[in-house]
């Protein structure tokens, strides 16, 4: 098995063209050539997953947010991208194509509220209607209290941040990580959403919440993306037969009180 098997099975479930302007996604580190017989799965590339993966022999690390972002002037050790490459690691970065793809995080978080039936792309980004986050019916009739307690336990949240316009919820936005700056806001409700289930939501993301009348539901960033690990890693071993593992160390770092 190769580096470039492993990205090319990825692609095929969740093409890396799709990835938005601002992204990184790829192979960031490594060779598509390289072999790889052990595979380590995670959320961040940290120094902590990164030595864990050197510890565990695994050639090749897959995460969700890109280990290389933002323009590097400069590689000092701590960096993860100079222990992934002491230990000849190579690194498959995908961010944003498995944010907008078919199956991608967000419908996973409907798969885990157990909402089922049809949905629609809260916000579209490409000409063939992908994009992120999905708009879905729920079958019963919700109150803010009670849908913040099912994100709680479907994402394994310490704690939710809620504001509960006090309308009843039968239709639900949801978008992973980052959705919930005024205009996610304002997107949800012109789409009709009764509430939003997302993560990292800033104070003016909830006053754009009141202003709107509808329920906004911060489950955390970590919370609703992490859940893709699992599922990542079950679905290499099983399609590529190579020895997959999630890290120990991609875990909530927060502290809470």
């Amino acid at each position: 098995m190769t580096v470039g098997e492993v990205y090319r099975y990825i692609d095929s479930r969740a093409p890396f063209s799709l990835q938005d302007s601002f992204d990184n996604s790829g192979l960031l580190v490594g060779s598509m050539a390289a072999t790889v017989t052990k595979i380590a799965v995670c959320l961040d590339i940290t120094g902590k997953t990164a030595g864990e993966a050197a510890m565990q022999g695994a050639e090749l690390i897959v995460s969700h947010h890109p280990v290389i972002f933002h323009k590097l002037s400069c590689i000092d050790p701590s960096n993860p991208v100079n222990i992934l490459i002491k230990n000849g690691i190579n690194a498959i970065c995908a961010h944003t194509n498995v944010d907008m793809a078919k199956e991608g995080i967000s419908d996973m978080m409907l798969e885990l509220l157990d909402i089922k039936g049809e949905t629609a792309v809260l916000q579209p980004v490409h000409k063939n209607g992908m994009g992120y986050g999905r708009i879905a019916r729920l079958d019963f009739a919700a109150d803010a209290a009670s849908l913040a307690a099912m994100c709680k336990k479907a994402f394994h949240c310490r704690t939710i941040r809620y504001y509960d316009s006090g309308r009843v919820i039968k239709t639900v936005g949801v978008c992973s990580g980052a959705g919930g700056s005024e205009e996610d806001v304002a997107n949800a409700a012109v789409k009709g959403c009764d509430a939003l289930i997302t993560g990292d939501v800033k104070h003016s993301g909830f006053i754009e919440a009141l202003n709107r009348g509808i329920t906004l539901i911060d489950a955390g960033h970590f919370h609703t993306e992490n859940i893709i690990c699992g599922k990542l890693a079950a679905e290499l071993e099983a399609a590529l037969g190579v020895e997959t593992f999630i890290c120990e160390n991609s875990r909530d770092i927060v502290s809470y009180c």
